[in-house]
């Protein structure tokens, strides 16, 4: 038989349906259709989640939810909730709290500690719970207690746990190091609290079997050197929040916990600079992290009034070397209102490396602005006093400008960074959005006579000045990128574009290329008919590049 209704779908084509959508979804759109819908909805092969959308109003949700609790405990896999309702949430399961044997993941915030403990102890007659999430409101400081009861739950593989007070965010515990029989089965567990550097430590000789870890920088890192090391032989990925950590103290730390990690993540925000010593992170891990296969790094460098932010004082350029080209790990700066974030991320094809080779990777330092005017929110500060500090640590050969920028200021920029190759806008700001100043002009023209950059991206092309704008650079540059809303206003750009740079006979442009949201099958085929009906050009190459079309020509 052939489906032409949705009716006609089998029984467990609706059961995977309904796994996608939130219970209140489910009954709404359901229940009431038909004998058979009702049946659906009823069945214990129909798993039901309730998630508490921060979005909606809190009392719908709970009117909602009340009747699910109640009558379809049995189907019910997950309970997520924010807020409010959390205790009436709580005070709900913890009346029949035996009857939610499929329950896998519970995720709840904020609960208070005494109610907390008597929930975890009844949850370890769940057989299902393998998920637990809790951001705890405490109002003392020692969790001895409930991390013994969250230890107790013998099905556990996820826990994280976060603990916020109004005056420390940093827990005591008083717990003894696990035993044989007190090692949990946990395999992911997330701190979200602070805590001292041992009792991190004894937390962990209760999680032997963990394989993703998350934590902040324990408190007192002076106490490392007198913690017993320990073998996290299965902890594939860590991640950690580093505040107050020196690099120093951070390679004792890893050293100390033995470990085969594949994933290495780190957010820097202490002020030591040897963290950007990229011939030192080599050594590091070239001889305590060998199997490393993917680096994530932030390091936030922080300016603000009667501050003197520290300045890197090694050598330049050193992310650039054979080790990080290689593993394809990519270094970039960018800055962010009144901080300047280096980072080191996986590599990713970009636009402008069309027919470009993984050797051209050692030049591949890219420097992204969201905030062309720090001085707005520290006034002593400039973008000059970012860029400068950028340049002690790299050479920046991509410019990527993700707010508006005039043409003035852009070339204020351009001016300090001498060794751009491509530059990417997001949008330009004019004067008079109809046209070009004489001053925009003046501006306009130094932009092209005095850089050597060949490969631009324009993201903005709406104001009548933008197209202006892409007239008058389409001759001086290789390569010319522009993001388009649709099939309309593609066809619009390249008609402009290759109709103007016909009419020049000294024209650099040799490739154009089009980003658009979606791409249709025949995107390919409709800009070549464009083409050779409006006969723009004579012999060229399109070919589509995920979501990137490319028009190549002689």
């Amino acid at each position: 038989m052939s489906i032409t209704t949705i009716e006609h779908f089998s029984n467990e084509i609706f059961y995977e349906i309904f796994e996608y959508f939130d219970a209140y979804v489910i009954f709404n759109g359901f229940s009431n259709l038909n004998n058979r819908f009702q049946l659906l909805l009823n069945s214990s092969l129909t798993r039901l989640k309730l998630d508490d959308d921060r979005f909606q109003p809190k009392e719908l949700f709970l009117n909602n939810y009340k009747k699910v609790l109640r009558y379809h405990h049995h189907q019910i896999i997950s309970i997520h909730s924010y807020g409010e309702n959390t205790a009436k949430i709580i005070s709900i399961i913890k009346s029949n709290l035996s009857l939610f044997q499929s329950l896998q993941s519970l995720n709840l915030y904020p609960i208070e500690s005494n109610i907390l403990s008597s929930l975890i102890h009844q949850l370890a007659s769940l057989p299902n719970l393998y998920s637990l999430t809790i951001d705890l409101w405490a109002k003392e400081k020692n969790h001895t207690n409930i991390y013994q009861l969250m230890f107790n739950l013998p099905k556990l593989k996820y826990l994280k746990y976060g603990s916020f007070d109004s005056l420390d965010f940093n827990i005591a515990l008083s717990l003894p190091i696990a035993t044989d029989q007190q090692k949990t089965s946990i395999e992911y567990f997330i701190m979200d609290h602070g805590c001292s550097i041992k009792d991190l430590f004894t937390l962990l000789s209760y999680t032997p079997q963990i394989h993703y870890l998350k934590f902040s920088n324990p408190i007192d890192m002076n106490n490392l050197n007198i913690i017993e090391p320990i073998k996290l032989i299965y902890l594939t990925k860590l991640s950690i929040e580093i505040y107050e950590m020196t690099f120093d103290e951070f390679e004792i730390l890893i050293k100390k916990m033995k470990l085969n990690l594949k994933i290495l993540s780190l957010d820097i925000k202490d002020e030591d600079m040897s963290y950007l010593n990229a011939k030192r992170w080599e050594y590091f891990l070239q001889e305590n992290l060998s199997k490393l296969e993917k680096f994530y790094f932030k390091k936030m460098v922080h300016f603000s009034e009667n501050y003197t932010t520290p300045m890197y004082l090694g050598e330049q350029n050193e992310f650039s070397s054979t080790f990080w080209i290689e593993r394809k790990w990519i270094f970039k700066v960018e800055n962010d209102f009144e901080h300047l974030i280096y980072s080191i991320q996986p590599y990713k094809k970009k636009w402008y490396e069309y027919g470009s080779k993984s050797s051209q990777l050692s030049k591949c330092v890219e420097f992204e602005i969201a905030d062309v005017s720090p001085g707005h929110w520290v006034e002593s500060i400039s973008i000059k006093d970012h860029i400068y500090h950028a340049l002690t640590t790299t050479q920046i050969y991509h410019l990527q400008i993700s707010t508006a920028i005039s043409l003035e200021e852009l070339y204020k920029i351009l001016v300090l960074l001498p060794d751009i190759e491509t530059l990417t806008l997001s949008r330009l700001s004019f004067t008079d959005p109809t046209s070009m100043s004489d001053e925009e002009r003046q501006s306009l023209y130094l932009l092209f006579h005095e850089n050597h950059f060949q490969k631009i991206s324009f993201s903005d092309v709406e104001q009548m000045a933008d197209i202006y704008f892409l007239m008058i650079i389409c001759p001086h540059v290789n390569h010319l990128h522009v993001h388009c809303k649709d099939y309309k206003h593609a066809e619009s750009c390249v008609g402009l574009i290759l109709s103007h740079i016909r009419s020049k006979i000294d024209n650099k442009l040799r490739l154009l290329s089009i980003t658009m949201t979606k791409f249709a099958n025949d995107m390919i085929e409709y800009l070549t008919k464009i083409i050779k009906e409006k006969k723009l050009l004579k012999d060229f190459i399109i070919e589509q590049v995920k979501k990137d079309v490319y028009i190549k020509w002689t």
